[in-house]
């Protein structure tokens, strides 16, 4: 199993390292090799011609004899699990990473028995947000914060989309599958506005607008409603 962490601009910064300290490869510009690896374990520099998280994400899947690719984004800043109680739901932190490595291989084990070929863990960090008695869900969405993919050849990300462009994954599969593992008792919440580096170099609210357009003209009947929230937009599934 390969955990992969696409980063830029982060060299010092990114977060990912504390939590997944001897899993975690690093794919970040050549450019930057240098500095990573003054701070980083495992770094594998990606050609300064590969541009943008999309193109990333995709010279990662083509460039593994992996075939269980776990994405993290660089940036996570509150991860852990969510404890149920008669009557409220409370979130625990979690740093293990052996923890982490044994929940990954078994969300793998689930797609491979229900047919799926991608998992999502949850990204919010509000306990109430937490589906009762449904830890897993087999439709709802799911992002490249913390995404597993059955590398095999048959699902890439549509370098059309410079954004969303695990939005666009996550709706591309449910309509071929009939479904996603959409994993709900764990979250993976992250910085991805406030830090600088990664995205935000190209992400704007326009660009966020064009993408959300698009995945409407093209799953029509999937997407419920988008809404703009402070800088980012949240996407709710009409499954």
């Amino acid at each position: 199993m390969l955990v992969a962490v696409p980063s830029k601009g982060r060299a010092g910064v990114a977060k990912a390292q504390k939590i997944l300290k001897k899993s975690a490869v690093f794919y970040v510009p050549a450019s930057e090799a240098a500095q990573y690896r003054r701070v980083v374990k495992n770094v594998v520099e990606v050609p300064n011609s590969v541009r943008g998280i999309t193109q990333t994400r995709n010279w990662i899947l083509k460039n593994t004899k992996e075939t269980r690719v776990v994405m993290v984004d660089d940036d996570p800043y509150d991860v852990g699990w969510t404890r149920l109680y008669p009557r409220k739901a409370k979130r625990m932190k979690l740093h293990n990473e052996d923890i982490w490595l044994d929940q990954f291989a078994r969300w793998f084990d689930i797609c491979e028995q229900v047919g799926f070929k991608i998992w999502g863990v949850k990204t919010e960090t509000a306990a109430r947000s937490t589906v009762p008695f449904k830890p897993i869900l087999f439709k709802g969405y799911v992002t490249a914060s913390c995404m597993g993919i059955i590398n095999d050849g048959e699902y890439y990300f549509d370098e059309d989309f410079q954004v969303k462009e695990d939005y666009e994954l996550c709706l591309r599969h449910i309509v071929d599958k009939g479904g996603i593992l959409c994993v709900r008792y764990v979250f993976w919440k992250n910085d991805h506005w406030e830090q600088d580096g990664g995205c935000k170099d190209y992400r704007t609210i326009s660009l966020e607008r064009d993408a959300i357009k698009r995945l409407a003209k093209m799953y029509p009947n999937l997407i419920k409603s988008a809404k703009r929230k402070a800088n980012m937009f949240t996407i709710k599934l009409n499954v």
